[in-house]
């Protein structure tokens, strides 16, 4: 990582963490040399497959995994992102995301490599929409990386009609699916910046990227979400069966990825390393896949959608249902906010599908409609036993729904229903 050593005395950073949830305070400005101890590198002899740094997960579907990730992998990804999304010296990335999340990687690796400035927006300001679209415009970020969730609020309450954000010129996404109602009204607000859509876990850093086109292009996103795209030119991807033989184009299957941006592994975790890595005989050497868990299938166009998680793949009734695919269809009503669909076990091994909404302030929904939208554009059997209307969801530090929380909730929610109605556990 000596490329951003070299380029730090042309950073300057910016720094204020507010104590407690209140009302920001203004961000102060600290000389880069005042952060930096010495301008000498330390007499330590590091070769390009050492350990750089472990990254651990969220949790959100388990338990927590550290990622360990080599100087190799992580300048790979410096580069390969500066170099696709054109960084130079005179951007300003916002840093929305926390330290321990890997979307930060862009603002912390690819800023500093080609000399630009890095804005360290404090927690409080990603609570309130409004001061956040302050901020965005008070330090005129040039580009902007996050999941959906903080430009979905951006865009219903950033009070961007009262802002001016002109100095924005790239608005990247990732993590979760962006919903296009959201997506499109977002574009309308913002018509100078380009928009894409940005995809690879944490393990492999980034590996596709999907360029929204432009409104004046028209809606070329006929699906509810915007595609992943393509591979970008250091990686290699495969799309595999349950067996890893390779599928059709138009077939939908695994996505494998091989990359210099990938990890080396998981921190003592060599069972996982076992089960995450595919090798396979390319020109006459051994080269690792990761294997991503994400369903994915090839458009004629040749860019990528996603499809679904293989462990949001549930079984109910016989029925194998994507569960992504019903939350995309209970966020497609216009009086939606968003939807969280999770699984939930049942006696005999089967499962049933339940789900959980957030209105918009003038929705008036109840559960009936809700299923009556999935039931018209799904099979009876992937329709929810249940649509709860939430006030709010359980989310990780990196503000993704955490189904997990949801499902566990409804599990003990189910155990209760039932102990109350068996007579051996009412008390005498």
């Amino acid at each position: 990582m000596a490329d951003l050593l070299t380029a730090a005395p042309k950073l300057s950073c910016i720094i204020g963490l507010p104590e407690s949830f209140t009302l920001p305070r203004p961000v102060q400005r600290r000389d880069w040399s005042n952060i930096l101890p010495s301008d000498t590198s330390p007499p330590v002899r590091v070769m390009e497959q050492d350990l750089a740094y472990i990254m651990y997960t969220s949790g959100s579907t388990g338990t927590p995994k550290g990622i360990m990730h080599t100087h190799r992998s992580g300048l790979n990804y410096a580069r390969m992102a500066a170099h696709t999304y054109g960084l130079t010296h005179t951007d300003r990335l916002g840093n929305h995301s926390p330290l321990h999340f890997d979307m930060s990687t862009l603002d912390y690796f690819s800023g500093p490599l080609v000399g630009a400035t890095t804005v360290i927006i404090p927690e409080a300001y990603t609570k309130m929409p409004a001061s956040l679209s302050q901020l965005a415009q008070d330090e005129a970020l040039t580009i902007w990386y996050s999941v959906p969730f903080a430009l979905i609020q951006l865009l219903l309450r950033g009070v961007l009609d009262e802002r001016d954000l002109r100095s924005l010129r790239w608005v990247l996404f990732g993590g979760e699916p962006y919903p296009a109602k959201y997506m499109y009204g977002l574009m309308e607000r913002l018509p100078q910046a380009r928009f894409s859509n940005v995809y690879g876990p944490a393990e492999i850093n980034q590996c596709s990227y999907y360029h929204v086109p432009p409104l004046t292009d028209g809606r070329a996103v006929a699906a509810e979400v915007a595609p992943i795209g393509q591979i970008w030119a250091n990686a290699e991807e495969r799309v595999v069966d349950d067996q890893d033989q390779l599928v059709a184009s138009g077939e939908v299957g695994e996505l494998l990825v091989r990359t210099p941006t990938m990890m080396n592994g998981y921190w003592q975790r060599p069972d996982l390393n076992e089960r995450v890595f595919y090798r396979t005989e390319v020109a006459h050497q051994t080269a690792v896949f990761y294997r991503t868990g994400d369903l994915v299938q090839q458009l004629p166009d040749g860019n990528y959608q996603f499809v679904g998680r293989k462990d949001r793949q549930i079984k109910t009734r016989g029925y194998r249902i994507e569960l992504d695919e019903v939350e995309a269809t209970l966020v497609g009503h216009p009086q939606v906010e968003e939807a969280a669909a999770y699984g939930v076990p049942l006696a005999g091994g089967s499962q049933q599908i339940e789900a959980a909404v957030i209105l918009k302030p003038d929705g008036g929904l109840d559960e009936a409609e809700l299923k009556r939208q999935v039931a018209e554009r799904l099979p009876a059997y992937a329709v929810p036993e249940r649509v709860a209307i939430a006030p709010s969801f359980p989310r990780t530090t990196s503000g993704k729904i955490d189904r997990r929380t949801l499902q566990t909730q409804a599990i003990a929610r189910l155990q209760a229903a039932a102990e109350s109605r068996d007579p051996s556990t009412i008390s005498p």
